[in-house]
């Protein structure tokens, strides 16, 4: 009997990501470590080995299975990392062909037979996978039939997949033990170049879980089937003691897709972290309409130094086409609230929804310009799996699963083509605008002076090189036809 019950695996990023890795910044896995502390206390030994930060190479990485001997392997899928994932399955079955290989994550979430179509994967799991890998690894141990664990697709013995019941989601979150830091490399951390604060150790959160918003480009729903979740108030901040205290983290990103959704819970949280961790800095998101001037105030003096915003379009037209459900007016006031409570602001935009033409791109340039953000990224639309748009251009016919090379899902400086052009702009066109909306945000004098002005320290400057470092590297790529 293997000694090791799951090997939790985090699949490193493919090549196409190269330029986006200089500024882009590896936190703490939160699925895995969810996952890992729940198997634990469930008494299965459990280990997590981060590829996005050990980077082992095949042979490494092969030699380090063999070593371990697991009973079962996990990898955490995001659409991006198919095809390393796939790599990584290979190198688990030629290291021992009677491993159980599990995907997990929201890739499989939203394609779990396409993902049982490689038969180095076992098995794909649906939703929140902390009881459901618990359940699955008691199954393959003989204490339960397969066909009574919850949430998993997997192949019979004839071949057909299978798939179970949906696992009901935790009534609770606080009933999941915190995630097993201990388990990750944590001083090797960081963040994105434009949220990083301090030169301290890093963490990241969540204090809820889920959406109920339906943006047609998101894929958040595949995972949690659109509701919302939330922690208390006292576990959470329970967990920023524990990062704070035990693994001296001084600054924390709140992954929430929108933190700020229950306004009196935002403020609570608020006075909790002011209180319990005085001097820590965090940044957390929103979406335009949750923010007004009581929260930047709230959130400014519980040390918050950034808000991200998922902004996406300067054209109202877009917006509504996206179903983003916000207004143009809605990101004036929340940036504006930002800056007059010194709040850094970062605007996300997208480019290339089905909807859009160069018409509406250039409402974006003009408005982000007009908006005047501290930091804006404008990403090019690819049809996550699990969307509304993935499902609309799928039955359309303009996007075929078989022929998709995950590779070009790098949808935010990526060094390849973009997957497909979903509306009147080709591919090589939406590559040429990228590179100009982010040279004309970022080169103008006035942002320059401005940058320059706030910097605060060597390791404020070079975070800062890190960003520009990785612009001029998209400006001189050839993708989308030179420079």
């Amino acid at each position: 009997m293997s000694a090791l019950d799951l090997l939790l695996v985090i699949p490193h990023q493919p090549d196409s990501a190269r330029i986006l890795s200089g500024s882009t910044g590896i936190t703490p896995p939160l699925g895995v470590g969810y996952i890992a502390s729940w198997v634990r206390a469930g008494g299965f030994s459990v280990k997590i080995l981060d590829n996005s930060i050990e980077r082992l190479s095949p042979s490494a990485f092969a030699a380090f299975v063999g070593r371990e001997k697991p009973f079962a392997v996990g990898l955490s899928i995001c659409t991006s990392a198919h095809n390393t994932s796939a790599e990584l399955a290979a190198l688990v079955k030629g290291a021992g062909a009677d491993i159980h290989v599990i995907s997990g994550g929201v890739h499989p979430s939203a394609l779990p037979r396409e993902i049982l179509k490689n038969r180095d994967f076992d098995f794909a799991v649906k939703g929140e996978g902390e009881e459901t890998i618990a359940e699955l690894l008691s199954a393959l141990r003989g204490k339960s039939p397969l066909s009574e664990v919850k949430g998993i697709f997997y192949r019979d013995a004839s071949g057909a997949v299978v798939e179970t019941e949906d696992r009901p989601f935790f009534s609770s979150l606080d009933d999941i033990p915190f995630p097993a830091y201990d388990l990750m490399p944590m001083g090797r951390y960081t963040l994105p170049a434009s949220r990083r604060l301090t030169d301290k150790p890093v963490g990241a959160i969540v204090t809820s879980r889920g959406c109920p918003y339906k943006c047609a480009f998101c894929s958040h729903n595949s995972v949690f089937r659109g509701g919302v979740r939330f922690r208390s108030t006292g576990n959470v901040i329970g967990e920023i003691k524990l990062l704070v205290e035990k693994h001296g983290v001084g600054e924390i990103l709140i992954w929430d897709d929108s933190f700020l959704m229950r306004k009196p819970r935002a403020l609570e949280i608020c006075s909790l972290i002011r209180r319990e961790c005085p001097g820590l800095l965090w940044t957390c998101s929103s979406r335009v309409d949750h923010m007004d001037e009581e929260l930047a105030a709230a959130l400014y003096s519980a040390g918050c130094r950034e808000v991200l915003f998922g902004v996406e379009s300067g054209s109202q037209k877009v917006l509504d086409s996206i179903e983003k459900k916000t207004t143009l007016e809605q990101a004036r006031r929340a940036v504006t609230a930002c800056r007059r409570h010194g709040l850094l602001s970062f605007c996300s935009f997208i480019l290339g929804t089905p909807e859009e033409t160069e018409a509406t791109a250039r409402e974006t340039l003009a408005f982000a310009l007009d908006l005047d953000p501290d930091f804006a990224i404008f990403c090019i639309f690819a049809p996550m799996p699990g969307s509304a748009f993935f499902d609309r251009l799928t039955a359309e016919g303009r996007f075929s699963v078989e022929n998709a090379d995950w590779d070009r899902y790098i949808n935010l400086m990526s060094s390849e083509l973009p997957l497909i052009s979903a509306g009147e702009l080709g591919r090589e066109e939406l590559v040429r605008l990228q590179k100009e909306f982010f040279r004309r945000f970022y080169f103008r004098p006035s942002y320059v002076w401005k940058r320059l002005k706030m910097l605060r320290s060597r390791q404020h400057l070079y975070q800062q090189w890190r960003g520009l470092k990785s612009l001029l590297q998209l400006q001189l790529s050839r993708i989308g036809g030179g420079k």
